[in-house]
């Protein structure tokens, strides 16, 4: 170990980590895996700026005891659950000169805490990031543990003592709840404002759908209206307006706002037109023959 090294939280965040840590700083787990905030970002310092280094995380067991909340206060149990070697985190900027890691802030804000052990092996990308779903047990106390490697030796581990916390399912404690609240950016679902905020828009934009679908089109472009087209059943349907219109312009005949003679109409098909009431006496009936024909005898 490397003494000349030391890791502590950033301004802010070490802020942050303490006031949690006075109010039995608990720790929101789900299934889906959860970030973790306040951020775990680190300042070092006492790193040789010419070697490479190498930087982990993970969390680390308190104790083994199992955490209730009852009548307002935490009480304690024996752990019973079944433990396995925590999963270590590799920052993903990899090994870098100890100058790199020193000129900027450390953190690991790709980690997600889950309570699904499953969850370990499913990675997935998130922009930049790819986020890592680390198991912990709800109901336990955590804490985080910063390894410095040089190379594939171990020279600093960093434990700081107000950032451990308890997991947990829901919040009890309800000051720790506001003061997350109102202080983890990304927890804006519970924020009064936030939601005043978001009911306002989505009022806002169902009235700008509302008026336009009201709103009569605007369109520059004239909606074409054609002349009246006498409609004839089975020849030429209805749903091929277009083409009945283009059909008739061939055949010759005039198109014209009235209704035209429909029989001048089948007589220019060639076809025989419907008989009506006032078109019956017009019909000649071709004469019937009514010689009387021999018949032939077969020999």
């Amino acid at each position: 170990m490397t003494s000349d090294i030391s890791v502590s939280l950033t301004g802010d965040k070490d802020v942050l980590w303490k006031s949690c840590f006075e109010m039995d700083h608990e720790m929101m787990i789900t299934v889906p895996g959860r970030r973790i905030f306040p951020l775990l970002e680190y300042e070092i310092k006492g790193l040789d700026p010419l070697k490479i280094y190498s930087m982990s995380a993970h969390f680390e067991l308190v104790d083994e005891m199992k955490y209730r909340f009852v009548g307002g206060n935490w009480t304690q149990s024996p752990s019973t659950e079944e433990k396995a070697d925590p999963r270590i985190i590799f920052h993903r900027n990899g090994p870098q000169l100890g100058q790199n890691w020193m000129d900027q802030p450390l953190s690991f804000d790709q980690i997600r805490i889950t309570n699904r052990k499953s969850n370990e092996r499913v990675n997935g990308p998130s922009f930049i990031l790819i986020l890592l779903q680390v198991h912990l047990f709800t109901q336990h106390r955590y804490i985080p543990v910063l390894t410095i490697y040089e190379g594939d030796q171990i020279v600093h581990i960093s434990k700081i003592d107000y950032t451990s916390f308890i997991t947990v399912t829901a919040y009890h404690g309800n000051e720790l709840n506001q003061f997350k609240t109102n202080t983890n950016p990304y927890a804006t679902g519970s924020r009064q404002d936030r939601r005043q905020k978001r009911e306002a828009e989505s009022s806002s934009l169902s009235a700008k759908r509302m008026k336009k679908v009201s709103e009569p089109s605007t369109s520059d472009s004239p909606v074409p209206i054609f002349p009246f087209l006498p409609v004839l059943p089975c020849i030429l349907p209805q749903q091929h307006f277009l083409r009945q219109y283009q059909f008739l312009s061939l055949m010759g005949i005039p198109l014209q706002q009235q209704p035209m003679d429909m029989n001048q109409f089948f007589s220019t098909l060639h076809i025989t037109p419907p008989i009506t009431p006032e078109a019956s006496s017009q019909v000649e009936s071709s004469p019937v023959n009514d010689e009387q024909v021999e018949p032939t005898i077969d020999i």
